[in-house]
């Protein structure tokens, strides 16, 4: 669970560090401690390297400390709801985190092992014969999320059995949800498919453990820092191999819920991967998938999962790779069937739209490359028309008329072997390739419409001998000096901008980067 009390201290960086003895080490950030209690040393980089959350600011120390309310529903809070300084269990409760359907989430220590925790405390049900229902969903989501030992899942630490004050004991993460991180500004892509890759590999997790969470959603995501989010909350995890064994309800949250549980079939991992799916959407456009659905009455909701289309923006965003738009159509599919069979599946997508930040390919580099491509199809062109060398061959008309039409396959099948390997000779030889602003591969339509501007002069010289060969001549010369020209543009813009991009880079929105 979250602890962003920790992150936004406002007591000029004074912080106390809570020794494994008990006792609590005032910290700054330049002078190392000895604690008085058991004499151990502390580095002063101890509060960035504690793992354990064992670390408070010393705001939270203090007598007068109001706590910080992360969600509206603690507003309410009942009389009998854990105060600062109460026990529960070895637990001592120091601030609320947050309040949802099921209880509440208190930032507590641990007088055990001197630590910090999470202590999720169960919310007692109206009617008291509801209480051994309660407990078993706590022992549920206790039991599923600690079968899960992965880097991005919340760690389960202690849960208890007790039925009159259920609670289980997690790790405490330092940040905040995704949904809190998504309100304060626009997530980038790079964060986008960062977090879709540890997601996507904590539920792969998850199924290996034959666990599916059922409620994937943005407030289920915790940010730990700036490049790690951890997955928590499994109260509706079910297992995989009991999901519509059962007549028991399917719960969710209506606007991340998939097609299929909203029309009351059983839960799948194509079931998560949806709901990720609309978490990815939302993260990427700022809304759901149905613009509408956020208004809309609950029933409204789930049919707009079973039946809308998906609303992508008209234009694609030009910050987006396009593959992205795949992925998302993918993991949205109506039909469970046509989503992603399996999460490496998923993640080999996911890992294909990584953005790759590489080194730009230097002028030289670039250049001698591109000579030792246009050498190359520059002497394949020459052996097409060394039959013409031969004086018998030469008595024949047809033959010249042949090689002549035949002469832009040249650069035509040059130009399609490049898209299919995605490099050329001299592109291989200097160890270069062509990328888009992400770093990412090119389509193959892509990189063969790019190729006939990069061989443009071998182009050009196929191209005269085409009209020379059907006796327009003349007409051959007006589109030579046409190219010619735009290859001198081309050029020029690649020895002048400060990055080496040419007019085709420009055109199609790519780059040159060392292939390390």
């Amino acid at each position: 669970m979250t602890d962003s009390t920790t992150r936004n201290s406002q007591d000029d960086g004074e912080r106390t560090y809570r020794c494994v003895c008990g006792e609590s080490l005032l910290i700054d950030a330049h002078t190392s401690v000895t604690c008085d209690g058991c004499g151990r040393k502390f580095s002063a980089n101890i509060l960035n390297e504690a793992v354990a959350d064992t670390v408070s600011i010393r705001a939270i120390e203090s007598p007068d400390f109001a706590p910080t309310v992360l969600n509206d529903e603690t507003a309410d809070l009942d009389e009998t709801a854990p105060q600062r300084g109460d026990m529960i269990g070895h637990f001592r409760v120091v601030n609320i985190l947050g309040r949802g359907g099921m209880g509440a989430v208190y930032r507590a220590l641990d007088e055990s092992l001197q630590r910090y925790v999470a202590l999720k405390v169960i919310r007692r049900p109206g009617d008291v014969g509801d209480d051994t229902v309660h407990v078993q969903r706590l022992l549920q989501e206790a039991r599923a999320q600690a079968r899960v030992n992965h880097p991005n899942v919340v760690h389960i630490y202690y849960v208890s059995r007790d039925e009159q004050s259920p609670f289980l004991a997690m790790e405490l993460v330092g940040g905040t949800p995704l949904s809190t991180r998504m309100r304060e500004g626009h997530l980038k892509f790079e964060q986008v498919i960062r977090i879709a890759i540890q997601v996507a590999s904590a539920l792969q997790q998850s199924a290996k453990f034959d666990i599916v969470h059922g409620d994937i959603k943005p407030s289920n995501i915790l940010c730990a820092d700036d490049k790690n989010v951890k997955l928590s909350d499994f109260g509706l995890a079910r297992r995989l191999s009991e999901c519509g064994m059962d007549d028991s309800p399917v719960m969710g949250t209506p606007n991340y819920l998939s097609p299929e549980v909203a029309a009351g079939k059983p839960l799948s991992i194509q079931s998560d991967m949806y709901s990720l799916g609309v978490t990815l959407f939302e993260m990427t456009f700022g809304r759901l998938p149905y613009s509408s659905s956020g208004q809309l009455h609950v029933l409204e909701r789930l049919r707009a999962h079973r039946e809308d289309p998906v609303e992508f923006p008209e234009t694609w965003p030009t910050n987006l790779p396009t593959g992205w738009r795949d992925v998302l159509e993918r993991l949205l599919e109506k039909d469970p069937a046509n989503r992603f069979a399996s999460y490496d599946e998923l993640l080999e997508a996911l890992e294909q739209l990584r953005p790759v930040a590489l080194p730009h390919a230097g002028r030289v580099v670039r250049g001698l490359a591109w000579l030792v491509d246009l050498m190359m199809l520059s002497a394949a062109l020459q052996i097409v028309f060394v039959p013409l060398q031969i004086p018998t061959v030469q008595k024949f008309p047809i033959v010249r008329l042949i090689l002549g039409l035949a002469s832009p396959s040249v650069p035509f099948l040059a130009g399609l072997i490049y898209a299919k390997l995605g490099t050329s000779a001299g592109k291989k030889l200097f160890q270069i390739r062509v990328a888009d602003r992400h770093g990412l591969r090119l389509k193959q339509s892509t990189l063969f419409a790019r190729s006939v501007a990069q061989l443009s002069p071998i182009w050009i010289i196929a191209t005269q001998r085409f009209f020379e060969a059907i006796g327009l001549a003349d007409i051959g010369s007006l589109l030579l000096i046409g190219v010619a020209m735009a290859m001198f543009v081309d050029i020029g813009l690649a020895l002048l901008h400060r990055r080496s991009r040419s007019l085709h880079d420009v055109v199609f929105r790519t780059r040159v980067v060392l292939d390390v």
